[in-house]
């Protein structure tokens, strides 16, 4: 503005008369009240200008409270979560003592029973029993750090038959074909962790498939990745459903404890991988494990 007001006034540009500094045919070309108004307007805008950096400092100051406000709660909620894990992991462990206690009296009581109802009610607590010391185990597993890896490199395929082996009995009480499709894919990771995601993602697979059908492991090399997919012909994976099976806690199973699936992705992201389920064509579902081929990221 004041440099408009110096080339009015300096008559620099002969015809340079700025109506907004008082200046044109209006006002006569005063200078000096094209000066004042120059004046005024710059003040005017220094005021304006120092008003919105204090508003923009007082915004600034609010808002950097409320962060640490809100880190502050957040601070306060995680430590509350590890000391409620805590607890319920330390009372995890003292329940599963007794459980070993109770199951080896019901065996001991199942030798001297003849058969009749009481040897039956007795097989009952002790599936029970069993069923209880299952979820003991998984939550204890859940609530524990997951424990360093011993990684090496480790042939799919191989895991996959040996897991498959252990679940023949299940599948032929079943009914279902147990069957493994190698392409001799590799994959550098902790073969006892990945085993254990491998058994619940063919338990869950026998459980949900009918009489007569086909549970498939298949191996595969892709983009780095050792890839081993389970595939059931079971009821498939509602929509609404899809989103949340690896949410702690969640099951469609009558007696599961939700904790299976989380656990398994959990140990499969330690790695640097991933593990997904979705629905498969024609039917049943597909659970799907990727490791990286190199081991897991740094």
């Amino acid at each position: 503005m004041n440099l408009f007001a110096l080339l009015a006034t300096g008559r620099v540009v002969p015809d340079l008369t700025l109506s907004v500094f008082g200046g044109g045919p209006r006002a006569g070309h005063s200078d000096a009240l094209l000066w004042t108004s120059a004046a005024i307007l710059s003040i005017a805008v220094v005021v304006a200008t120092t008003i919105g950096r204090l508003v923009r400092g007082v915004f600034d100051g609010m808002l950097r409270r409320a962060l640490l406000a809100q880190e502050e709660s957040l601070r306060t909620h995680g430590e509350s979560a590890r000391e409620l894990s805590a607890l319920a992991a330390e009372i995890a462990h003292e329940i599963k003592n007794p459980l070993a206690s109770v199951k080896g009296l019901a065996g001991l009581l199942s030798q001297s029973l003849p058969d009749g109802k009481g040897a039956e009610r007795l097989a009952v607590l002790r599936r029970e029993v069993d069923r209880m010391q299952s979820i003991v185990e998984e939550f204890l597993g859940f609530s524990r750090p997951l424990i360093p890896l011993a990684t090496e490199p480790v042939d799919l395929g191989m895991l996959c038959t040996e897991v498959a082996r252990l679940h023949e009995g299940m599948a032929r009480e079943r009914g279902v074909v147990l069957e493994v499709k190698d392409d001799g894919a590799l994959a550098r990771c902790d073969p006892r962790k990945v085993k254990q995601i491998l058994i619940n993602l063919v338990q869950n697979a026998l459980e949900a498939s009918p009489p007569g059908s086909t549970v498939s492991l298949e191996t595969a090399t892709e983009d780095g990745h050792g890839v081993v997919r389970v595939h059931d012909r079971g009821r498939g994976l509602d929509a609404e459903v899809a989103d949340r099976v690896f949410a702690a806690g969640f099951t469609t199973k009558e007696h599961g404890s939700g904790l299976g699936l989380t656990i398994a992705r959990a140990i499969a992201r330690q790695h640097g991988g991933e593990l997904d389920l979705r629905a498969r064509e024609g039917g049943g579902a597909v659970a799907t494990l990727r490791l990286p081929a190199r081991g897991p990221a740094a």
